[in-house]
């Protein structure tokens, strides 16, 4: 059982038809892009930074690894991962994401298990409304001055915070919202002295709000934009203003958009990065949907890497001005290092992807998009200037180049830029690749106190069938061979494998690290196909096999120390026990080791 949202305990046979209801491919598909390979499908993993892409999926098993970094599970392990939640509000939003009801029993009241999401989802339907309302006019008339159609205004959830500062503090108190949740998620802000409702009032107030959603699409943090023509007193309000970061939001983590732009990145195979809320909106009214823009910052490195696993072809708008080319510039490291050469489509001076695609449309939009030149030629350009024989400046711009290259670990990357480079700035290909040689990655050490992995053998193929399969951990603890193990890892691991009942993804968590890879790759169905059956009757035989020799020659031994001290009792015992060991059933075999006691007497 598990305790639900409500404090409700949910159950486990309902949380069971939850796992075996839900798809695990469709769920990871909301951040990564897949590609099928064999019975599997594989993508960039979402955990770690990667090039080469190592996470894969198995739709038939219900179960990810990733061969990187090792994160692995279920779709409830992947959601708790991806989105920070606990065990029950990860089944709780799982069943919800495939509208499965989710019985509960009756447990302690508790307070939400989610927060933030119910406060922030509170927020966007009262800014939606206000919007609607008679207090949204002016954020209407707005709106349409911007272009932007009511389903458009719709499918991204558009809102107005009204100017009055306790709207949203006294709409949040009638549905019960505490206060600290709204704070929490940045809504309010707290006042010097506590006067009014409850001593907060709205963090967002006359502003257009744009509601930030992460990609599954809950919203996690809004954006306002201030209403041009109002009256102000004082210092201007700032044109932008955006929620700040909580537990749901990280604003370098995070892009705008990407929730309604998942799709459209998938099927066009690029993604377009603009610069602001409105650039994005107007770009996917008129048709180019695969747009997100960063949250009021240069874009980040996590940011890029997100988006990778969706596409490689990142194609960034800039101003056409100088200004813009040297932003692009500026970029080229920073898409370098999330493992992307980005490129570059610079729009006519002046322009912005909004006003430009209102006043041109979208034909004019994708010719500049189809335009669009690597980022590393505005990088080399900006770098060497615009004198060929500037050679003070090409020897920085060299230096600079070996910077980037030490920390680029692609050596395909690497030969690129180094031989791109030397052609630009007029320097030596191999002093480039010389000084930017990477320094050596930390060659990879056990862990501290970790003993050593007994290698090979059938008792760790043993093991790594059991792990795969909950039927063969069954046998071999009804075959009674575990107290036959000698390493007493593997015979530790035997039996936390046959107490972990019969989930079929708690036996790569149980086994030790270094055999975890392969373990997911039976349970993922990659090893070769085998005859299970006979492997596991095979280990069975070796070990017992192992165990009778062990056995003959200690009591051989007992034997021949008996004879020598003439203990003749103590030597037929020793020849009893070898012969039911050997075989129970017969009776001559008694005979046939007392001859060969005498063979070798006469032969000493």
């Amino acid at each position: 059982m598990s305790e639900g949202r409500t404090g409700a305990r949910i159950a486990d046979e309902a949380i069971r038809q939850v796992r075996e209801r839900a798809s695990l491919v469709e769920v990871v598909s909301d951040v990564v892009t897949l590609r099928r390979r064999g019975r599997s499908a594989v993508g960039l993993c979402p955990f770690h930074a990667e090039k080469t892409p190592s996470f894969t999926v198995s739709e038939e098993r219900g179960f990810f690894h990733c061969f990187g970094c090792g994160a692995h599970g279920d779709v409830f392990a992947f959601v708790m991962r991806m989105e920070s939640l606990a065990f029950p509000e990860a089944v709780r939003r799982v069943a919800d994401r495939f509208g499965i009801t989710l019985p509960e029993t009756a447990g302690p009241r508790g307070r939400t298990a989610e927060p933030l999401v119910a406060v922030n989802t509170a927020a966007a339907a009262f800014y939606q409304a206000a919007l609607a309302g008679p207090m949204g006019t002016a954020a209407r008339d707005y709106v349409r001055e911007r272009g932007l159609r009511d389903e458009t205004v719709g499918r991204f959830g558009l809102g107005y915070a009204p100017g009055a500062g306790e709207a949203l503090v006294r709409h949040l108190r009638g549905k019960n919202f505490p206060a600290e949740d709204a704070a929490t998620a940045g809504l309010v802000l707290r006042r010097d002295r506590p006067a009014g409702v409850g001593g907060v009032f709205d963090r967002f107030r006359d502003r257009l709000v744009f509601p930030i959603t992460d990609p599954s699409g809950k919203v996690v943090a809004f954006g306002g934009r201030v209403l041009p023509g109002r009256p102000t007193t004082g210092d201007p309000p700032p044109k932008y203003l955006n929620s700040p970061e909580s537990p749901l939001f990280r604003k370098g983590q995070m892009l705008y958009g990407l929730f309604q732009a998942r799709e459209a990145i998938r099927r066009t195979g690029r993604a377009v990065l603009v610069e602001g809320y409105l650039d994005v909106i107007a770009c996917a009214q008129a048709g180019v949907e695969e747009v997100v823009a960063p949250l009021g910052t240069a874009v980040t490195v996590d940011q890029l890497r997100g988006l990778r696993r969706l596409s490689e072809v990142v194609i960034a708008c800039f101003d056409g001005d100088q200004a813009g080319r040297r932003a692009a510039a500026r970029s080229f490291p920073t898409f370098l290092e999330a493992g992307l050469w980005g490129r570059a489509a610079f729009l006519p001076a002046g322009e912005d992807p909004d006003t430009f695609v209102r006043a041109n449309g979208r034909e004019a939009l994708e010719e500049c998009l189809a335009a669009a030149e690597p980022l590393v030629e505005a990088y080399l350009e900006e770098l060497a200037g615009p004198r060929r024989d500037a050679v003070g400046r090409h020897a920085e711009a060299a230096k600079e180049v070996t910077r980037i290259l030490r920390r680029v670990r692609s050596p395909f990357e690497r030969d690129a830029l180094a031989r791109l480079a030397a052609e630009r700035l007029g320097v030596r290909e191999e002093a480039l690749r010389e000084e930017g040689r990477p320094e050596p990655e930390p060659s990879a050490r056990p862990e501290p106190g970790a003993a050593p992995v007994p290698g090979g053998g059938p008792e760790e193929l043993l093991i790594e069938l059991m792990a795969a399969d909950p039927e063969v951990a069954d046998h071999v603890r009804a075959e009674n061979v575990i107290p036959d193990f000698v390493h007493p890892l593997w015979r530790r691991t035997a039996e936390a494998l046959t107490a972990v009942g019969h989930d079929p993804l708690a036996g790569v968590d149980v086994v030790p690290k270094q055999l975890r890879d392969r373990v997911a790759r039976r349970v993922l169905g990659e090893d070769a196909e085998e005859d299970r059956a006979r492997a596991v009757a095979d280990c069975i035989a070796a070990i017992r096999r192992r165990r009778l020799r062990g056995e003959t020659r200690r009591l051989r031994d007992e034997i021949r120390a008996a004879e020598a001290r003439g203990d003749a009792a103590a030597s037929a015992a020793a020849v009893r026990e070898l012969q039911r060991l050997m075989d129970p059933d017969s009776t001559q075999k008694a005979d046939k080791i007392g001859a060969d006691r005498e063979d070798e007497r006469g032969s000493d």
